[in-house]
């Protein structure tokens, strides 16, 4: 992390005020890639405050970020969606029948490119809406805790309980706070923690927190990236060269269509949506299933400081999602649309990786950081 700023340099003010502008970016690419390289930046300063040796919730937002920049540019997915398409035998068949002509005299046919390029923007304004959804949230409270917290003679009960008084009550289904005061409230007891493996169970108890409140918010995107294929929004964008008075009927008559032929291909889509969505990119290139298991570190499942668990509270918490303690045997998702599914798999990934240092590697090159904050795209891989 040589050459990069501290993140308190900016002060809260600034700091809030260059969130805020994010969010009001209406270009998702460029967003994206501010969202991503602003958590890496409030995962840093988090860490000033709870403890670098342990990734916290933004770290893995960094990732999960990048991540999402990759299907927001549709990068590859044409090309893996059409090979996949047609590997079925009776994908043309079935093509034909659902873009043959409606009731023998309304023409409506559509290239498949069409209609997959179709799906891809549904599902990049999907995960793009619930990027910009988790960090108009989050980010904000990361920032003020950081920054009220940084000076250890700040801690005090007082203080945080004015730092609580930001947020609010009730469940995150209704848009309430209160999982991330309790989350907040494990960061904040890490923070003055002089226990390595007490401060790493905390921060571990904390960032299952967020990603519980996180996963809940983001429910409707995932439903809706997943399930594109049958989505009306898809259809909405072919209905331009129909006849006003004959749209509803198609609408209704094309969605219909388009679900007997989803159930067709189900197995197919699945497996398409799984690649699409159900990968995690990591540090250096790597990336994980989330559809597998999580595989070994270093030949053990989980870093020592958390292996085994100790505190009865994060037991629980674990247990409620994953049953076996001492492996990620059955981390994997088998539906990611399930929060439990992908709750077991983010609670043994966050216990797995919370250790590793390369978690708090920097998601671009100096030369991209600097093309980002200027507010331009940068050219080449990212």
């Amino acid at each position: 992390m040589t050459g990069i700023a501290s993140p308190f340099e900016r002060g809260l003010d600034q700091t809030l005020a260059e969130i805020t502008e994010i969010t009001l970016r209406r270009e998702p690419t460029l967003r994206n890639l501010q969202i991503t390289q602003r958590y890496a930046d409030l995962s840093r300063a988090l860490g000033a405050v709870i403890g670098d040796s342990n990734a916290n919730w933004s770290t893995f937002a960094t990732w999960a970020s990048k991540t999402a920049g990759q299907s927001i540019r549709g990068e590859e997915v044409p090309r893996e969606v059409l090979e996949a398409l047609n590997e079925q035998a009776r994908f043309k068949a079935e093509w034909a029948k659902l873009t043959r002509p409606v009731f023998g005299f309304v023409p409506f046919d559509l290239e498949l490119f069409d209609l997959v390029r179709a799906i891809i923007t549904e599902v990049s304004q999907q995960i793009a809406e619930g990027n910009l959804k988790v960090f108009r949230e989050l980010a904000p409270v990361f920032a003020r805790f950081s920054f009220a917290f940084q000076a250890p003679e700040n801690r005090t009960e007082q203080e945080f309980a004015l730092f609580l008084g930001g947020l609010k009550d009730g469940p995150p289904e209704t848009d309430g706070q209160s999982l991330l005061k309790e989350a907040f409230g494990y960061y904040f007891r890490a923070a003055s923690s002089e226990s390595a493996k007490e401060r790493a169970e905390l921060t571990l108890h904390g960032s299952i927190l967020i990603g519980l409140h996180e996963q809940t918010r983001l429910q409707s995107n995932i439903e809706g990236g997943i399930d594109a294929p049958v989505s009306p929004r898809v259809y909405d964008q072919f209905k331009g060269g129909i006849v006003f008075w004959l749209r509803p009927l198609l609408r209704l008559f094309f969605h219909g269509r388009w679900q007997l032929f989803h159930s067709h291909l189900e197995e197919t889509w699945e497996r398409i949506a799984t690649r699409f969505f159900m990968r995690l990119s990591l540090p250096h290139g790597k990336s994980v299933s989330l559809g597998e298991d999580i595989p070994l570190r270093r030949g053990r499942a989980f870093p020592p400081l958390l292996d085994p668990l100790t505190d009865p509270s994060l037991i629980s918490l674990v247990a409620k999602y994953d049953k076996n303690l001492e492996t990620t045997g059955g981390s994997g998702a088998a539906n990611w649309i399930v929060l439990a599914n992908r709750m077991t798999f983010i609670a043994d990934l966050f216990r797995s990786s919370q250790c590793d240092k390369d978690m708090f590697d920097e998601p671009f090159t100096p030369e991209q950081r600097r093309d980002i904050q200027a507010g331009r795209i940068p050219t080449g891989p990212l």
